[in-house]
């Protein structure tokens, strides 16, 4: 059964970055629900006993600094020790603080370094881990990296982050390359706007900021965490070295379209109105 594909029953799925209720929290939940044990990584104790109470089946904490490699390999070692195997591994960890929005010009090499520390060396040392596992079992496996939609666009004052999404997405491509002989595949998830905790907004900026998505509004964790288990998940089988957005469509929208998705530069008043007649329109 194609639904039986989905499942990820008595596989161990690692998740660095697992806590503070946002899209860590929603893919654990989501992989235990399909069956599996869960370790989640996190750097705090309180995020990782959030996560812990949210999810409904094996959860196993690791406290760890996943930019340092003694604590990552350790806290690998943890979580074959707890579970026998690691069978996938989701890095969710990365962002950017708000003294890291710099304008290029006079950009600090010191804030460049924290920023690819949190979210290239970061991956790039889980993956490395998560791939030794795997290969020592004989078992294959999947990765998956949250990445972002701003690694295809200029992204001003923003250049450390937009740059190291930009590299996961190079590392992705690598590794599926090298480590697809042992069927592990590695994949990533560009997001666009999710509403998280730690990124609510306000009403009037939402509603600025929704006028571009092609759903008129910004995502969930859980929806993400959906795209997250088909690439865990053997229905994505031959799947790897891909970028899947899950963005509400903001890359396909040109910039010229104004909120009725008509241009902006259409002049012709009847024609505007003929165009938006009797269009449905979202309710709510």
């Amino acid at each position: 059964m194609i639904g039986d594909l989905l499942r990820l029953d008595g596989r161990t799925i690692v998740v660095a970055g697992a806590g503070g209720g946002g899209i860590g929290t929603a893919v654990c939940t989501a992989a235990a629900e399909l069956g599996a044990n869960v370790v989640g990584l996190d750097a705090e104790a309180a995020a990782l006993a959030a996560a812990e109470a949210a999810v409904p089946g094996p959860f196993h904490g690791v406290i760890v600094d996943v930019r340092r490699k003694d604590e990552v390999d350790a806290a690998f070692a943890d979580a074959i020790a707890a579970f026998g195997s690691v069978d996938g591994l989701v890095h969710v960890v990365g962002g950017q603080r708000p003294h890291h929005w710099q304008p290029a010009d006079d950009f600090p090499l010191a804030d460049l370094d924290d920023v690819l520390d949190l979210n290239l060396r970061s991956a790039l040392l889980t993956s490395q881990a998560a791939a030794r596992a795997m290969t020592t079992a004989g078992q294959g496996g999947s990765i998956v990296h949250i990445a972002s939609v701003a690694a295809f666009f200029a992204a001003p004052y923003s250049l450390a982050y937009s740059a190291a999404k930009a590299a996961l997405i190079s590392l992705t491509r690598t590794t599926a390359a090298e480590w697809g002989p042992r069927d592990i595949r590695v994949n990533a998830v560009a997001t666009g706007t999710i509403r998280t905790p730690h990124s609510r907004g306000n009403d009037t900026a939402d509603q600025a900021r929704d006028a571009v998505l092609a759903l008129g509004r910004r995502g969930t964790p859980r929806e993400l965490a959906g795209a997250v288990m088909f690439l865990l998940s053997d229905l994505a089988g031959f799947v790897t070295g891909q970028a899947l957005t899950v963005d509400g469509g903001s890359t396909i929208r040109p910039s010229y379209l104004g909120p009725d998705n008509v241009p902006v530069f259409m002049e012709d008043g009847d024609l505007r109105r003929r165009l938006l007649q009797d269009q449905p329109r979202r309710t709510s």
